[in-house]
């Protein structure tokens, strides 16, 4: 995972110039072959695109901030996610990756270009990366994985590093290379090593409890197990309340319950409430109506589509059976 040399080299780059409100913007290449950008910002409100960088490969982001930020992917900006700080988001390198914020944000990223000459002579017969590209072609435009304390650690190695070259944002002249380039390089990859250890563990399909291995993220699944157990049945709670609540994005949830529990994170909620609903009509206290407003629902008719998708009956005739 470490290689020392490289027979496949893209065009020198020098630094270039800094984006359009970016305090401080460095690209430069690594001597194996991969390229990297350093952007840090701080501003009352952010719009900012990272520019593609080239069609073939992929593009590996490590971010940092304080605030409140959406990530998009792609020339439209669709959909774009509450992405929460300590993250590794992977994309294909074609499509430009849009920071966005209507509030002050400090933002700090590492972003690592993957050409695809490189995939092709370091990572073929990869079966990590294999089923990674497979996910990023045919159902997710981006993958995510939490950074743990290690990660992190790595992560504010290479930022320090531009800052003692770049003092007060300044920007580095043409040419320069700092002297510990190669220690930036060993963190660079062993970030990607991590990535692709780790990410590809929950796109294997369900598995127990006891297979989630980084405590990181077994810890962010109790926390919103917690969560959902005390708030399913407001009809104020969503998805979007679990996002903001744990600063992790929506893919980052659905892989992990997808791994634990064979199902997204709205699929579990949904059985929360109708299990709830379940034991609510053998109690029979209250009108079927009632229950499904109590459980979150605000239209009946979906309610009892839902319960009938779990149970293959509706409620009014479930309660009809307890009735007898």
């Amino acid at each position: 995972m470490r290689p020392q040399t490289s027979t496949f080299t893209i065009p020198a780059q020098a630094y270039t110039d800094p984006l359009p409100g970016a305090e401080l913007h460095i690209s430069e290449e690594l001597p194996v072959g991969l390229s990297i950008r350093i952007i840090n910002q701080c501003s009352d409100r952010m719009d900012l695109t990272i520019p593609p960088f080239g069609e073939g490969g992929f593009t590996l982001t490590f971010i940092s901030y304080k605030g409140e930020m959406a990530l998009s992917i792609g020339q439209t900006r669709a959909k774009p996610e509450l992405i929460g700080p300590g993250q590794a988001l992977l994309s294909a390198s074609g499509k430009p990756v849009h920071f966005g914020s209507t509030s002050p944000l400090n933002l700090s990223a590492f972003i690592l270009f993957i050409p695809r000459g490189w995939v092709d002579e370091y990572l073929e017969g990869n079966a990590n990366f294999k089923k990674i590209e497979m996910v990023l072609e045919t159902e997710e435009p981006l993958i995510s994985c939490r950074m743990g304390r290690r990660q992190m650690a790595l992560f504010n190695s290479i930022l320090a590093a531009h800052r003692e070259r770049s003092p007060h944002g300044a920007h580095p002249a043409p040419g320069a290379h700092p002297a510990n380039l190669l220690e930036v390089q060993n963190h660079a990859l062993a970030l990607l090593e991590f990535f692709l250890c780790n990410r590809h563990k929950s796109l294997l399909g369900p598995k127990s409890i006891g297979s989630v291995d980084n405590e990181e993220d077994l810890h962010l699944i109790r926390e919103v197990e917690s969560y959902i157990a005390e708030s399913y049945c407001s009809d104020t709670f969503t998805v979007d309340s679990i996002l903001k609540k744990t600063y992790t994005s929506y893919h980052k949830l659905n892989f992990l319950f997808k791994s634990i529990h064979g199902m997204t994170i709205s699929e579990y909620i949904r059985n929360k409430r109708i299990e709830r609903s379940k034991e609510m009509i053998a109690d029979n206290v209250k009108s079927i109506s009632q229950i499904a407003y109590e459980i979150g629902y605000s239209s009946i008719s979906n309610y009892i589509l839902a319960f009938k998708k779990i149970y293959q009956i509706t409620p009014g005739k479930y309660k009809k059976q307890m009735d007898i």
